[in-house]
């Protein structure tokens, strides 16, 4: 019966040293193995983030050149300034090559836009010319290089077999300064010369 007794105590010392090697060993480190998969999962999605930029990035610097180059075309068509004297001079080669006579070209007061990213100025157009010269004229003018577009156009009837034309057309700038009453210049978006 000792024996027994000696068998049963061995047994119940036994599985109480199991567990306390299990309360002081195994449940600490399984707390560690807890954070550490919390860890490894939160370094997991960091590195999905950091590859999806990576990529994005990589894209952005193949895209750059194609960006760049659609950027200076719209620099080009919408410029900085209003640039009135070159504006005449584009109008007026323009009015050549069509062979149309251009009697007048009137600028009138530049207008910001209401969302305030661009200004635009109105121009008047008179002259004479045939039929099919202003409406190459009038193409012409809405294929410059800068940005314009013709608004209205009346046309009456001369002694000659020409027609005179009065054209009312839109042209276009970045400066945002480029109205009544503000400092001449290039200025950046939103924002007013020496405020």
């Amino acid at each position: 019966m000792q024996g027994r007794r000696a068998i049963v105590l061995a047994g119940v010392g036994a599985a109480i040293l199991a567990l306390l090697l299990i309360f002081f060993l195994v449940v600490p480190k399984m707390s560690d193995v807890s954070t550490a998969q919390q860890e490894l999962e939160e370094a997991e999605a960091q590195q999905d983030t950091l590859s999806s930029r990576l990529a994005a990035l990589r894209q952005a610097r193949e895209e750059a050149p194609q960006n760049q180059a659609e950027i200076r075309r719209v620099d080009q068509q919408v410029p900085p300034t209003a640039d009135l004297p070159g504006t005449i001079l584009l109008l007026r080669n323009a009015a050549t090559g069509a062979g149309v006579q251009v009697l007048s070209l009137t600028p009138g007061s530049p207008e910001t836009a209401l969302d305030g990213g661009f200004s635009s100025i109105s121009m008047t157009a008179t002259g004479e010319g045939s039929y099919f010269s202003i409406v190459d004229y009038l193409f012409s003018i809405e294929t410059l290089p800068r940005a314009a577009t013709v608004g209205s156009v009346s046309l009456t009837p001369t002694e000659t077999s020409n027609l005179s034309f009065v054209a009312t057309m839109t042209l276009y700038t970045s400066d945002v300064s480029a109205g009544p009453g503000s400092e001449p210049g290039p200025t950046e978006q939103g924002t007013v010369p020496g405020a």
